[in-house]
């Protein structure tokens, strides 16, 4: 597929006069060779812990918040709308006077209304398209002032807010930022409140799974919250804050896809992901199944709640001694699987499975 990260190299490359002296920032940054031309000058900020790891390990400055004043300033924006023009509203906060805000978005993404929205808000935009994306830049220029009204409606439509009634906190580009998702309270229903010891929630987002379980779980030791999205972790914070619980929450910056290290659990809860963007991806849950399998103990259970279509059984009859469906209501299923193992099933003789 093409890539808004080529266009944007692209048009850095026909326009070597952008960034060519000062510090450079690139928001919602990726890894690409050609980032070695800003070598010793570029600050990379980074939410999403592969694409974290990715920069870091090419040796590139990653930061979850920016610092700082910059002369050039890149954004990969998210195509949600109200990211979008955070995107380039967190972008024109931290632009040197005289700098340049540059932007590149696929137009499946949304391009055309992100050229719209930096025209409108700076007064005019240069654009160009490359590899079906659409470059965009503008300077900032104090003679001619950005619209300041609209650029703070853009910082507030996309800050951390209280939503349900003021129950929780969130925030917009969190997955079900602003509601209850209905798998997630299928799992809530059906998880015994006598889960104990130590309880890990793999993507644990604003917080939802891991509030039922300290509130409803007495005889839970320690609570370990995993999610590959930095963003989140503010507002699991403060929502489970609220608990009254001698259990406090540690989070982890860490992909669930990818092992979580050598600690053991006694009890396993998740909701997966299982799409990449807007393409469906079973890959996703199968990995977090496997590092469930992993980080359990050999008495350990594993709840998941999941799709009714998304093909998880296979694998779990495979690194579980037993599997039971235990709720399918709305679309989806609730899963318990107990006892795991890293042997393949052909080779543990003797046991029985459901």
């Amino acid at each position: 597929m093409s890539d808004p990260l080529d266009a944007l190299i692209h048009a850095l490359d026909v326009n070597p006069e952008i960034g060519a002296e000062g510090r450079v920032l690139f928001i919602r940054a990726r890894e690409h060779p050609a980032l070695e031309h800003f070598a010793g000058r570029l600050m990379c900020q980074q939410t999403w812990k592969p694409h974290a790891d990715e920069l870091q390990a090419a040796g590139y400055r990653t930061e979850r918040d920016a610092h700082g004043i910059f002369q050039l300033v890149l954004v990969l924006p998210d195509p949600q709308r109200d990211l979008m023009v955070a995107d380039i509203a967190r972008g024109y906060d931290h632009l040197a006077p005289g700098g340049t805000l540059m932007i590149s978005q696929h137009n499946d993404a949304g391009a055309k209304r992100c050229q719209q929205h930096l025209a409108n808000v700076a007064g005019g935009a240069q654009a160009m398209s490359k590899h079906h994306s659409r470059v965009v830049w503008a300077v900032k220029d104090e003679s001619k002032p950005w619209n300041e009204e609209m650029l703070q409606q853009w910082r507030d439509g996309a800050a951390m807010r209280r939503i349900l009634d003021g129950r929780f906190w969130s925030r917009p580009g969190l997955f079900s930022w602003n509601r209850i998702d209905e798998g997630s309270a299928l799992l809530a229903q059906h998880l015994p409140a006598t889960l104990k010891g130590n309880v890990a929630d793999l993507g644990c987002g604003w917080g939802f799974l891991s509030d039922h379980l300290l509130r409803e779980c007495h005889d839970i030791d320690t609570l370990d919250i995993y999610d590959a999205d930095a963003d989140c972790f503010e507002c699991a914070r403060r929502n489970l804050g609220l608990v009254m619980t001698k259990v406090k929450a540690k989070p982890h910056w860490q992909d669930a896809t990818a092992l979580i290290g050598s600690r053991k659990f006694d009890a396993i809860v998740m909701n997966p992901p299982f799409h990449e963007g807007k393409y469906a991806d079973s890959l996703i849950g199968l990995k977090f199944i496997a590092t469930a399998a992993q980080a359990l103990r050999s008495e350990g259970e594993l709840w998941l709640v999941a799709n009714r279509q998304l093909p998880y059984e296979n694998l779990l009859n495979e690194t579980f001694a037993t599997v039971e469906k235990v709720a399918e209501s709305g679309g989806y299923k609730v899963i318990h699987a107990t006892h795991p193992t890293v042997q393949p099933v052909h080779e543990r003789r003797g046991k029985r499975r459901r």
